[in-house]
């Protein structure tokens, strides 16, 4: 005879699980939400990728207008670029490469600082106030810098006030926390299976089909209209993302109960993975993921050296040649992307997968540091096809060892590693490049090369350490409508 009733009074401490907090929407919601966060995701590449070519080719054309003395510029002399090494045309040309090229490394490392600070916040308190606050507040900073990019363009202001601009969106945490509310919206909509990994790859093909297909549009406007208006449609584009985050974008994700408390908690959380919780097994399963992430992005952190790589000797494309190039090279890689991880899953694990990622690129780089003519650089594309976001397959792989109600902070803790990466990576490419422009152009792309090698041996490493590593849940943070009773259920949990 039972000594305790069928239906009983609920006991928090005991029977509650944890993510029970989380409003439970059915799955259609869910893959609406997903929908979505893609949509928005491809609306702020819209205004990304028309921003930042306008910055990379007006700067150029402003440091070029202060180098060349009248007579000397390509355009006196009918030509794309100066060739002739002899020239002091070329000369010129070199010299205008390298202030560019230290000048956008100074207004990328002024906003590093202030992204760091304000992702580990937001990042981690995300999962105690929601996720709509990580995709508002970078997408407000990053209209402001669009705001600021335009006025210099309308009444060619100084360039100095363009870092007021960058550390603005610093202080919103800008693309980074963007991408990192898209990578926690994943988390928390997916079960911890295989289709997390597409889910967090998707992401990464959104941003990159956004990006082909607007490039080619990019070289086009600018080449028509100037600077102006391609900087004047970015700024509106990113108004039509914030409209579309407040009146569309619903937020599934919200506890109750956020505090300072839960503030210091979520920075614990940040860090814990990797110093406090779990076997030593575990532990260095965490680390080596976070190295393996830190030094592929690190790697591929070569910033806008490949633009002017293709603008100058010895390829001397147009920006409309570049927008062509990007987009069909980008394009092919992406649309390959995932039904080549789908069929490299049916085969081996993700973490294979990432090594396998890390050889391509390595590969591409390698092709790309010594090609000098169109047909070369078409093989660059190629070879890249093949290769798969690492860092997708890397974070999918850490978010399934995670609690649901922890992915917020991981995500934080990966964001924080990309931006130390490119902190570091951009000034140290830029210096390759600057440094050897002249001797051996292609020596930046060997360096990045170099470093997707240490990132396959660790991924390898990682790889076979990984293998047993149970996942805490198998669950999306976001539960399915169950049809079971809630007090018949809780009496099935205390009965296991």
């Amino acid at each position: 005879m039972e000594k305790e009733p069928l239906l009983q009074k609920d006991h928090p401490a005991k029977t509650r699980p944890r993510n029970e907090s989380v409003p439970k929407v059915p799955t259609k919601t869910r893959y609406g939400t997903l929908l979505l966060v893609n949509i928005v995701l491809c609306l702020w590449t819209v205004a990304e990728r028309l921003h930042s070519p306008v910055v990379t080719q007006y700067l150029y054309m402003r440091v070029k207008d202060d180098v060349y003395p009248n007579g000397t510029e390509p355009e006196k002399h009918n030509v794309t670029c100066f060739q002739n090494s002899s020239t002091e045309g070329f000369k010129l040309q070199e010299k205008a490469q390298q202030i560019t090229n230290a000048m956008q490394m100074q207004f990328s490392t002024s906003k590093s600082g202030c992204e760091l600070v304000v992702i580990l916040i937001l990042g981690s308190f995300s999962d105690y106030v929601g996720r709509r606050v990580l995709f508002m507040v970078p997408t407000v900073g990053y209209f402001m810098k669009n705001s600021i990019l335009t006025a210099i363009i309308y009444w060619r202001l100084d360039l100095r006030f363009y870092y007021g601009g960058e550390i603005l969106e610093g202080v919103t945490g800008g693309l980074s926390l963007f991408k990192l509310a898209c990578y926690t919206c994943v988390s928390d909509n997916t079960p911890a299976k295989g289709v997390r990994t597409l889910g967090m790859i998707a992401v990464d093909v959104t941003i990159a089909v956004t990006e082909a297909a607007i490039s080619s549009v990019t070289g086009i406007f600018i080449q028509n209209t100037g600077f102006f208006y391609p900087s004047l449609t970015s700024a509106l584009m990113t108004v039509v993302v914030m409209v579309t985050i407040m009146c569309i974008l619903s937020d599934n994700v919200k506890r109750r109960g956020a505090s300072c408390r839960n503030l210091l908690a979520g920075f614990k959380n940040v860090f814990s993975p990797f110093f406090t919780e779990g076997s030593k097994r575990r532990k260095v399963v965490f680390w080596l993921a976070i190295i393996a992430y830190f030094i592929s992005t690190l790697s591929s952190s070569t910033g806008d050296i490949g633009n002017l790589w293709q603008l100058n000797y010895p390829l001397c494309w147009s920006p409309e040649m570049i927008g062509y190039y990007s987009m069909a090279s980008t394009m092919f890689q992406q649309v390959l992307s995932i039904p080549l991880a789908r069929l490299l899953q049916s085969c081996v694990r993700d973490p294979v997968i990432a090594v396998w990622s890390c050889v391509v690129t390595m590969a591409s780089n390698v092709l790309q540091a010594f090609s000098y003519t169109n047909w070369m650089m078409y093989g660059v594309a190629i070879v890249g096809c093949l290769s798969i976001s690492i860092g997708g397959i890397l974070r999918s792989v850490l978010s399934q060892m995670t609690a649901p109600d922890r992915q917020g902070s991981l995500m934080a803790s990966l964001s924080v590693t990309s931006i130390v990466s490119k902190v570091l990576g951009e000034p140290l490419f830029s210096l390759i490049y600057r440094s050897t422009v002249i001797v051996m152009r292609g020596a930046a792309f060997l360096a990045s090369a170099g470093g997707h090698f240490l990132s396959t041996v660790t991924v390898v490493v990682f790889a076979m350490l990984s293998f047993s590593i149970v996942t805490p849940s198998s669950s999306p943070q976001i539960p399915e409508v169950d049809s079971v009773p809630s007090a018949a259920r809780r009496h099935i949990q205390d009965s296991e």
